[in-house]
């Protein structure tokens, strides 16, 4: 995860992430956003950014997948992606990347949780 979160640095230093806040949409429409956002970032000439973009993909489709909401996300995304400019893209990276960095920390906490339970013992085979 530390990897991801040196990415997204790389991502911010290319000015992917705009300053500005993004106004809130609801949950399908940012996850379609993210995964224009993500698709743009996997076409990177930049191998790590083309990780980044993968593994976001990933993410945000398991987000969608989550809630039941994938009908019709070709469509969605089609149209997100005509609409969306460049400025966009940028704006909308910012949201992103926090939803996926706040993903990861969840997983590394859950990490250290499971492991003081344990005793930082193997898991058995």
């Amino acid at each position: 995860m530390v990897r991801l979160r040196s990415c997204f640095w790389i991502a911010a230093a290319l000015g992917w992430f705009a300053p500005a806040a993004v106004a809130a949409d609801d949950p399908t429409t940012t996850d379609v956003r993210c995964i224009v956002v993500a698709g743009s970032l996997a076409q990177s000439t930049d191998p790590d950014l083309q990780k980044l973009g993968n593994v976001s993909l990933l993410y945000f489709w398991g987000r969608l997948q989550g809630r039941g909401a994938t009908t019709g996300v070709d469509a969605k995304v089609a149209e997100a992606a005509t609409k969306m400019t460049a400025d966009d893209i940028k704006t909308q990276a910012q949201t992103c990347a926090a939803m996926v960095g706040a993903a990861g920390q969840a997983l590394q906490d859950l990490g250290t949780a499971v492991q003081a339970r344990i005793g930082g013992a193997a898991p058995a085979k």
